[in-house]
């Protein structure tokens, strides 16, 4: 889904604008917090969002 704004690099600069932290996630960004999810650390979290989008998104 994203293979055409990343191989453009006009709109793979606008993408990158839109993100306060002005750059794409790593894969290991998104793994970190599904483990700690996953792990039992979280085993008293219930019903929570966690937003891994570089700040892109308010939500909450």
């Amino acid at each position: 889904m994203a293979q055409p704004v990343l191989k453009n690099r006009n709109m793979r600069r606008r993408a990158v604008s839109a993100i306060p932290l002005r750059r794409f996630g790593r894969p290991e960004e998104v793994a970190m917090p599904i483990l700690f999810l996953a792990s039992p650390m979280a085993t008293y979290m219930t019903g929570e969002l966690v937003n891994i989008n570089g700040g892109s998104v308010l939500c909450g």
